[in-house]
């Protein structure tokens, strides 16, 4: 099961400890089978690649 669809409002800390909010923008799975989301940050258009346990839904 996908917990993040495309779509899903969620936001993670950066490595300087500020939090960040985006738009998962697809997900994919590792052959360890550790679940990638790609996340499109507001604002700076930047886009992040991130393990899901790292990032949590906008409630």
């Amino acid at each position: 099961m996908n917990a993040f669809p495309n779509g899903t409002r969620v936001f993670f800390w950066d490595a300087s400890g500020n939090v960040k909010y985006g738009a998962v923008q697809s997900t994919s799975r590792l052959g360890d089978g550790t679940q990638i989301a790609v996340i499109k940050v507001d604002g700076s258009g930047e886009v992040v690649s991130l393990p899901v346990s790292t990032v949590s839904k906008v409630q």
